[in-house]
């Protein structure tokens, strides 16, 4: 039997985060792990060529919040670490690493396990973060979203930001908003009239099931209506103190599957592509208004 000594052991060590990465990469069915210039990773001698090496910056926003009995408490920011890292991947960015504490509204905010940040303390915060990015010489920012509560405050974060720099360009995606009801219809994976929105509910536990299939467990929740529909399609904001005997999910989820994320995320991925390639190209465009 051949032994190992402690050199052996201390390479073998060293090379399991590598695997470790290679593994998760995979989990959408990857040939191979692509190569993603992450921040965190970059040496400091390194950091100059790296961001003007850069096409784009990619700063991911996700949350700690209660997404059912069933999800883990960082669903948002697994789905949209994973969508962002292939994006990067896909787009030659550099990927600055998630931010998870951020803003939960009040409904899910007293659930065991959700924790959230004041809107104000939240657009500060994001906002001393995209001028950092900034002030390293990232003129083009891509803000990666995967919550909700994400957009009220980061897009006052990324006002001032634009504001108080020349030639700078702040992009901001929910990377849900690919998914349409409409186009959810059409693809049929899940069984109900909105395509399998909502808190918690067949898609998002799906998009968490394409990257972290081990930390889903459909068993420990039933089946439940499907969000009511109260403006017939057009998109309105509301906001309540709480939402009494509502479990913290919506929707069928015993039809949620690893499978069906896989197909949801790409087709999210591949319109963010889409979309940064057109914002690059088109770099004298304005700004929304």
């Amino acid at each position: 039997m051949t032994q190992l000594g402690r050199r052996d052991v201390l390479r073998a060590g060293l090379a399991l985060p590598g695997l470790v990465g290679l593994v998760q990469s995979r989990a959408l069915g990857d040939e191979r792990a692509p190569h993603i210039t992450r921040f965190e990773e970059t040496a400091g001698f390194d950091v100059a060529d790296v961001v003007s090496g850069s096409r784009i910056a990619i700063q991911p926003l996700g949350s700690l919040e209660f997404h059912g009995p069933h999800n883990p408490l960082g669903a948002d920011s697994i789905i949209i670490s994973g969508i962002a890292e292939r994006v990067a991947a896909r787009t030659s960015a550099l990927l600055f690493p998630t931010i998870r504490f951020t803003q939960c509204p009040a409904h899910t905010a007293h659930f065991r396990g959700t924790i959230s940040l004041r809107p104000e303390v939240m657009t500060l915060y994001f906002a001393d973060v995209l001028r950092n990015i900034a002030l390293l010489g990232c003129h083009k920012i891509l803000i990666l979203n995967g919550h909700d509560g994400n957009i009220g405050p980061a897009r006052g974060a990324i006002a001032q930001v634009a504001n108080e720099f020349q030639d700078a360009a702040l992009m901001f995606i929910s990377w849900w908003e690919f998914l349409s009801s409409e186009t959810m219809k059409t693809l049929a994976l899940f069984h109900q009239s909105n395509g399998g929105h909502g808190h918690g509910g067949p898609l998002e536990t799906s998009a968490v099931a394409a990257f972290r299939p081990d930390l889903v467990h459909l068993d420990r929740a039933k089946d439940l209506p499907e969000p009511p529909d109260l403006s017939g399609g057009s998109p309105y904001f509301l906001q309540k103190s709480t939402a009494a005997d509502w479990p913290g999910y919506s929707g069928r989820i015993s039809e949620a599957s690893a499978d069906k994320g896989k197909q949801v995320v790409q087709i999210s991925e591949d319109g963010i592509v889409r979309l940064v390639e057109n914002w690059l190209q088109h770099d004298q465009a304005p700004g929304s208004w």
